[in-house]
């Protein structure tokens, strides 16, 4: 694994991955079967999976062709276009393509709060699909800073959930914009959680235990001993003795 997690965070994420998986998507073998399934209109199951074989099928066909990929690009020739791309926009393209034109009184936008007269279906919403060139709000048109998951609670449409009144909310600057930003991806970022440490304990320390002496030392010990309180003790003066 090039990134590894620790068991906490990769336990969060699989958890939010199962809470918002739903069983009409039939990714997996057996959704069909489930009562959301069966309920579901067979018009709206476009990607139903008839049995379990053929998703064992497509899946071991998938992996095949990922292994034996005959693509040439390399990631220096993605280093050498990075002024160029800008990431995944394939999510982008069902809602540039379901730009409608309003009709003629126009609708207000949700991004500025001005008048605009197109609208993204897909979002059901109005917003600014292209800039004018005597905007003040900036050359980046509003549909961009609605889809940009870093400028969500800055628009006047998200002013409720950010805490502003709407009537108090004003476009943002280029500096809120940057630092607002920063609070997003760091809100956004996985927190790796601390782990109590692992470091191995030594185990205690058996209690010392004084080496036997040998007998020939123990008697040469003693014999010194009473050598020495001899020498302390006065002597006896026997003719003095009854």
């Amino acid at each position: 694994m090039q990134k590894p997690v620790d068991f906490y965070t990769f336990r969060w994420k699989l958890a939010n991955q199962m809470l918002s998986y739903s069983p009409q998507e039939r990714k997996c073998p057996g959704n069909e079967k489930f009562r959301v399934s069966t309920r579901q209109p067979k018009s709206k199951r476009k990607h139903a999976n008839v049995t379990s074989t053929k998703n064992a099928s497509s899946a071991s066909v998938n992996a095949a062709e990922s292994s034996q990929s005959t693509c040439a690009l390399t990631q220096e020739a993605f280093g050498n276009n990075s002024k160029r791309l800008c990431g995944d926009l394939t999510s982008l393209h069902r809602h540039v393509e379901s730009v409608k034109p309003t009709d003629s009184s126009g609708r207000m936008c949700v991004v500025c709060g001005k008048r605009c007269y197109s609208a993204c279906v897909a979002c059901g919403e109005a917003m600014h699909r292209f800039s004018k060139k005597t905007d003040d709000l900036g050359a980046v048109p509003c549909f961009y800073h609605h889809h940009n998951a870093t400028f969500f609670g800055l628009s006047k449409h998200d002013a409720p959930v950010a805490g502003t009144r709407i009537k108090d909310w004003s476009f943002p600057s280029q500096s809120r914009i940057a630092t607002h930003k920063k609070d997003v991806m760091r809100l956004l970022q996985p927190r790796a959680i601390a782990l109590p440490p692992t470091t191995p304990r030594m185990p205690p320390a058996a209690p010392r235990v004084a080496p036997a002496t040998p007998p020939v030392i123990t008697a040469a010990l003693t014999a010194t001993r009473t050598v020495q309180q001899s020498r302390l003790e006065p002597r006896i003066d026997m003719d003095r003795v009854i």
